[in-house]
């Protein structure tokens, strides 16, 4: 029986079409922007050109769905419950002007999850033209277009009448508060199978599993079986890079500094090895992170003190093991966050703003790449880089910070 000119076998041929397309969404081609792939110690773009990321953490869409996108000159918190997609577009543009090439985003679980469309706190009642995904794809195509990169990361598991549920040590119980977010490990794999599905095929997207999971022995380990069994499933979607992190941040006490006393250092790269091949590792760095506790580098000798001499710095960040991670091991590090925590004023404003800059010095001497928190108002957030719309202190050497050429040594 003859099939091809068959209306039935036309019919058959439409449905099987169809069904590649909804199961297997060809990748978005960005003109402006190349995937990124992990070679060495370095990422490369598709033409094997170096790319040190540099950029800002934007933590908007921890606070609304929309990203809370505020217009320049215009009021603080005035972008919240609104979605204006040249407001978003501008202020990409104002990123690539600065000489980011980065930002990362925060984000809530039950958000993707549920993908709302309205969003209600004390303060507003929205009904959003789009979903929460939509508009969360929406801005990663527009920093694409505009040759931006983007992290996407989950930061908490909720937003509760307008604030963020704060950070789990990890998002699943007996960890996480909220079992109706996420239940087990097995549904928290299950979410990021969901997010690879629709964000991976976007070229500029990394995926940063979790914002700084941390606790004991017990939870490191179950972390890093999350870290096994998620891998793989990321696979079958997408080859982005995937940030992976444990712990707050790196610190160390310089008066009691390892191997005979215990710090936080990037140890776990090596006692945990992960097997992909497109794997970036990620810390954070701060001297204040704004409750007045230990810093990156602090002494304890005659009272706490965290600090910020360019010497103390470069001891602090070899012990925790930055220059030993990229040199032995060859493994490709991000700080996604760092930033000044200006709030206290006086002497402490001037040693905050001397450790970030000898913390960017360091970093780019490495070819260490960076995320600033954050490119936002320091009246809204104790380490923000701007002030009435313009930066800050901070904020100008953070800028000026871009303008070093990273060693790719």
């Amino acid at each position: 029986m003859r099939l091809l000119g068959h209306p039935l076998f036309r019919i058959l041929s439409w449905c099987f079409c169809l069904s590649l397309f909804v199961f297997f969404p060809a990748k978005v081609h960005l003109e402006t922007i190349s995937p990124l792939h992990v070679e060495g110690r370095f990422l490369k773009d598709s033409s094997g050109k170096t790319v040190v990321l540099r950029g800002v953490n934007h933590h908007g869409f921890l606070d609304v769905p929309d990203g809370a996108w505020d217009a320049p000159g215009a009021p603080l918190y005035s972008g919240m419950g609104k979605w204006d997609p040249e407001v978003v577009k501008g202020t990409l543009d104002d990123y690539r002007k600065h000489g980011f090439n980065v930002a990362r985003f925060h984000t809530i679980v039950d958000w993707w999850k549920r993908n709302p469309q309205t969003y209600k706190d004390p303060y507003r009642d929205v009904t959003y033209p789009a979903t929460y995904r939509q508009m969360m794809e929406n801005t990663i195509q527009w920093a694409g277009e505009r040759g931006l990169y983007v992290i996407f990361d989950f930061y908490a598991l909720q937003n509760l009448d307008g604030r963020q549920s704060g950070q789990e040590s990890l998002p699943w119980p007996p960890w996480g508060r909220f079992p109706k977010v996420v239940a087990s490990r097995a549904e928290y794999v299950s979410i990021w199978d969901s997010v690879a599905s629709v964000l991976g095929r976007y070229p500029n997207v990394l995926f940063e599993l979790y914002n700084e999971p941390h606790g004991d022995e017990a939870t490191e380990e179950e972390w890093f079986k999350f870290v096994g069994e998620v891998l793989p499933v990321l696979r079958t979607h997408t080859q982005n890079p995937v940030i992976v992190q444990w712990d707050y941040m790196c610190w160390v006490n310089l008066d009691y500094p390892p191997p005979q006393y215990s710090a936080s250092t990037l140890a776990w790269i090596e006692k945990y090895p992960l097997k992909d091949s497109n794997i970036v590792y990620g810390t954070h760095l701060y001297r204040n992170s704004g409750n007045g506790g230990p810093g990156s580098a602090h002494r304890t000798t005659g009272g706490l003190v965290n600090l910020w001499e360019k010497a103390d710095v470069d001891k602090a960040l070899t012990f925790v093991l930055l220059p030993d991670s990229i040199n032995r091991l060859q493994k490709p590090l991000l700080v996604t966050e760092i930033g000044a925590f200006l709030t206290h004023g006086g002497d402490d404003k001037d040693r905050e703003i001397h450790f970030f800059k000898n913390s960017l010095s360091f970093l780019n001497q490495w070819g260490i790449g960076y995320v600033g928190w954050a490119w936002g108002s320091d009246q809204q957030l104790g380490h923000g880089m701007l002030h009435d719309g313009e930066p800050n202190e901070a904020g100008k050497i953070f800028l000026d910070s871009l303008k070093a050429k990273p060693g790719l040594k």
